[in-house]
């Protein structure tokens, strides 16, 4: 958060726009107005499936329930408190104009029932807008309902620290899970100034003129694993059929799901057939306000013939795979096989169609490292061997690291590299973070977290994740580091490859770290 840049921004013609977006006086305004224009220009955050009259209609059931209900702000009542009272009392029912038109009434049409959480994920939006416009103390709209990776980016690029995310199978918690982001906004807030209106056009519009600075690599990695997902006769017809060059869909997924890696789309009734063959863009995420858990991003669509389910089931192979017995039931982010993929494509290629287009997983030859069951060999056998090759010796970096952070001392683990200065005050241009395994992208989410704080203390422009499996490296660019987009990414056992050992040299070698540092 630069503020000379922001005191620009926040009176500049664009700045003012998004700061009157967000500003609003119930007394003189419409609720149907205001939230007309935050649907018109963040409908694609808050999901394609969702139509502007229903998320306005949503908007005002959330206000006119807490008021029929009176579920209001007690006092000395925390806000954390306010909010989890409410969700755990709320219900969405209709009303209707009395017989004489002077009032609204209380329908018997109950939409989403009280302590229905997963219902009550999806419409966080539309309860955390009408909090903040109504609120008597602040409440932050989060918007994101579809695209949490890009609120996560936001988060990252102004330096608010990330809160770790919520079990995917508690519905409460993931609900719960927005008065932790509440609090980190709050803290933002207070530490720049910012009144509420400030506070929100810095989130949803400041923030993207910093991210559009940091070039994202459009180069997508070597596919490691095969997910299957599914799409309806409306997706089929608006996005699925003739895939846009350069278009990226959000869709239901697996959140395991790593960027570049295959998506095969089944389309369900009136299709029940595979149809199109995409390439994950980011890795999947678990999406807490959302009525489906996860989403991953879809790019680099290629229709295929159809394959009908009927097809599958008469097939030697298909006949004996568990979603295909299942009809397909659960068809969102189940993960295929090397073996169910290669099959796949020899009936696409029956078919008369050239797969050498399509995707193909990457299988590199070579020797798996074993014996590796804890943390520390993780560092032993793979990251201090790795770093020997490059030129680093064990006087270069250091292990448990003191570093003052405000009034405490604390503990920086695993590995910082070429440290400077005094005594709990050093700093150091790469840092890297060693964990067993974060295969879950909640454990990896926590890794990088952790190695974002280490990095941000140190004032490092280098810093590094690494698990049993893999290697990821990412680049601070105009003070920001992609999560999404690392500058490296690769198995350990590919750095046999001499041209990928050679990008990686390049990237964080002893010569280079000290002729860029």
């Amino acid at each position: 958060m630069n503020q000379q840049i922001w005191d620009l921004y926040k009176t500049s013609e664009r700045g003012k726009t998004y700061i009157n977006l967000f500003s609003f006086d119930p007394e003189i305004e419409r609720l149907e107005d205001k939230t007309e224009s935050i649907f018109h220009h963040f409908q694609e955050y808050i999901g394609y499936e969702e139509h502007q009259d229903i998320f306005i209609d949503i908007c005002e059931l959330v206000i006119l329930n807490i008021e029929y209900q009176e579920i209001f702000l007690k006092e000395k009542e925390t806000k954390s408190e306010y909010f989890k009272r409410l969700i755990e009392n709320l219900e969405i029912a209709d009303f209707k104009l009395s017989p004489d038109g002077n009032s609204l009434n209380k329908d018997d049409k109950i939409f989403i029932n009280k302590q229905d959480y997963r219902s009550l994920n999806a419409i966080v939006p539309h309860i955390s807008l009408i909090l903040y416009f109504y609120g008597a103390v602040p409440f932050y709209p989060i918007l994101f309902k579809a695209q949490f990776d890009i609120l996560i980016k936001i988060f990252d690029v102004l330096g608010i620290p990330f809160p770790e995310l919520p079990s995917k199978v508690d519905k409460k918690e993931r609900i719960l899970y927005y008065n932790d982001l509440n609090e980190k906004i709050e803290k933002f807030a207070n530490q720049y100034n910012l009144s509420p209106a400030e506070t929100c056009a810095c989130l949803y519009d400041f923030s993207f003129m910093l991210l559009n600075e940091v070039e994202s690599s459009n180069e997508l990695p070597e596919p490691m694993n095969v997910w299957l997902t599914g799409g309806s006769k409306y997706d089929y017809s608006d996005f699925l059929k003739n895939p846009t060059e350069g278009k990226s869909l959000i869709w239901a997924g697996n959140e395991n799901t790593k960027r570049g890696d295959i998506i095969v789309v089944y389309v369900t009734s009136p299709y029940s057939a595979i149809q199109s063959i995409w390439r994950a863009d980011t890795d999947g995420s678990i999406t807490p306000f959302n009525f489906y858990q996860s989403r991953i991003r879809i790019t680099k669509g290629i229709t295929i013939p159809h394959i009908k389910n009927r097809e599958l089931k008469e097939d030697s192979y298909f006949s004996n795979v568990s979603i295909v017995k299942r009809n397909f039931q659960g068809v969102n982010g189940v993960k295929l096989s090397t073996t169910d993929y290669q099959q796949l494509l020899r009936i696409i290629k029956s078919k008369g169609f050239d797969t050498n287009i399509l995707p193909q997983l990457y299988s590199p030859d070579f020797e798996k490292h074993n014996n590796i069951y804890l943390e520390k060999d993780v560092e032993e056998k793979l990251l201090i061997p790795l770093l020997e090759k490059l030129g680093y010796t064990s006087a270069d970096w250091s292990r448990q690291l003191s570093q003052k952070a405000g009034r405490n001392v604390k503990i920086i683990p695993d590995f910082v590299f070429l440290a400077k200065g005094e005594h709990l005050f050093q700093n150091a241009p790469m840092i890297i973070e060693a964990k067993l395994d974060f295969t879950s992208n909640i454990e990896k989410t926590k890794s990088y977290n952790q190695a974002l704080s280490y990095a941000r203390m140190m004032k490092s422009t280098v810093l590094g994740i690494c698990d049993k499996h893999r290697l990821l490296i990412y680049k601070e660019k105009n003070g920001y580091f992609d999560r999404f987009n690392p500058s490296f990414e690769n198995y350990w056992q590919n750095l046999n490859d001499a041209e990928v050992f050679s990008e990686l040299k390049q990237l964080i070698g002893k010569d280079f770290i000290n002729k860029n540092n």
